[in-house]
């Protein structure tokens, strides 16, 4: 618990100095909730397109059945 006391503190004083501020990140604008959580395929849609990831399965399956 105490490395969490001293992260506390760290980040007021720089929150009281002016060199970061801190703000709400709503659960629908929230990037780390799609590698830490099981999503709705909706959320986890809008999410991976926010991080520039897009879903390239039906680009290769054109692809694959040309092959075969």
């Amino acid at each position: 618990m105490k490395h969490i006391e001293i992260d506390c503190h760290f980040v007021r004083n720089l929150c009281q100095q002016g060199l970061l501020r801190v703000s709400h990140v709503s659960s629908r604008d929230q990037l780390a909730d799609l590698l830490t959580k099981p999503l709705p395929k909706a959320p986890f849609e809008a999410l991976r397109s926010k991080i520039g990831i897009s879903d390239r399965s039906t680009i290769l399956r054109g692809h694959i059945s040309d092959i075969s």
